[in-house]
């Protein structure tokens, strides 16, 4: 490669990834959030581990699965990233850790952004068709099998695109994820599929279900007036209709930037907007925790024991103490009695 050519591949390098915030800033802000993240999961993985009833509800089978993939990214692909962003530059600079690095970042997201789809069809199931679940083998079809199948797709995926190509990547060990370069995606045909299957299609999916399930949950609620079964279907769709929000909001730009570019669109003349817009996608690794253990009842019965001050907030108030006729003619003659007997 000619010196004219690495200058033309180090301006583009840099402008695709230069944003206003400092490297430093970014460490910090990112750390800030970082280190509450994990502990939050790993609060709620002891929980599901102690509490019977959260591992045994089907709504909860798959959230946990995403939840363990999360975790996976947080410790391994935000550490690196908060290491590149205090040293300036990848610390190991060899192919191994890079391709390692761009599995965890591009193939765990992917993983993320399919199952996450199948949870808001499955949340439909759940609630409104669980007949599809009354049985052992209907139980398997509709429940386990569909998330086996996805694992086994992105896996594959993963392994073809990305691991074994029949082409070889090469890497900037001056950028971050090492450059997220993919040799396979300079193909049309599987960069256009990376971004209608994985990106494309399972945001609408999100989207449109994640809706129909709000207005088919309210539509039941006042048809069926029963309060025991809305309340379990709002634990169920409150649960899910939180992870959408977070995940659409903080994912959203990355994912119409990336279609946007698949049409034709030069990355240069939006760089800035995109670099933005990966930088604060990570924060939906951070927040999942979170967002995850504030829609789950069971956990906040668990932080409310672990925070007795919380339960006695209610006690401050002043309460008021009403005695009826009789039992003020009943003390009346206690005290009476008393002092006759004094």
């Amino acid at each position: 490669m000619s010196s004219e050519d690495n200058n033309s591949y180090e301006y583009t390098s840099t402008l695709s990834s230069e944003i206003a915030i400092p490297y430093p800033i970014r460490f910090w802000i990112m750390l800030l959030f970082y280190i509450p993240s994990v502990i939050c999961s790993l609060f709620i993985f002891y929980n599901f581990i102690v509490q019977r009833t959260l591992r045994h509800a089907l709504y909860n089978h798959i959230i946990l699965l995403l939840l363990i993939i999360n975790f996976i990214v947080q410790l391994t692909n935000i550490p690196w990233i908060l290491n590149y962003y205090r040293l300036g530059y990848v610390w190991l600079q060899n192919p191994f850790f890079c391709l390692t690095w761009t599995v965890t970042d591009e193939g765990l997201f992917i993983t993320i952004t399919v199952l996450f789809a199948w949870a808001t069809i499955e949340r439909h199931i759940l609630i409104f068709h669980d007949r599809l679940v009354s049985t052992k083998y209907k139980l398997i079809f509709f429940h386990y099998l569909p998330i086996i199948i996805i694992l086994l797709y992105c896996m594959c995926y993963n392994i073809i695109v990305i691991i074994v190509p029949p082409c070889e990547n090469t890497y900037d060990y001056t950028q971050p994820i090492c450059g997220d370069i993919l040799c396979y995606y300079e193909l049309q045909s599987v960069a256009a599929w990376d971004i209608v299957v994985h990106v494309l299609i399972p945001t609408i999916i999100i989207i449109f279900s994640s809706i129909a399930l709000l207005l088919r949950v309210i539509y039941q609620k006042y048809r069926m007036r029963r309060p025991i079964l809305w309340r379990n279907h709002r634990k169920m769709t409150i649960q899910l209709l939180s992870i959408s929000v977070m995940y659409l909001a903080l994912c959203i730009p990355t994912m119409l930037m990336e279609f946007i570019h698949l049409c034709g669109v030069p990355e240069d003349s939006d760089a800035t907007f995109t670099s933005y817009a990966e930088f604060f996608a990570y924060y939906g690794n951070f927040f999942l925790p979170f967002v995850c253990a504030g829609s789950m009842p069971e956990l906040k019965n668990t932080i409310k024991k672990i925070f007795p001050c919380w339960r006695r907030t209610r006690a401050v108030a002043p309460q008021t103490f009403t005695l009826s006729r009789r039992g003020v003619g009943a003390q009346t003659l206690l005290s009476r009695q008393t002092l006759v007997h004094n």
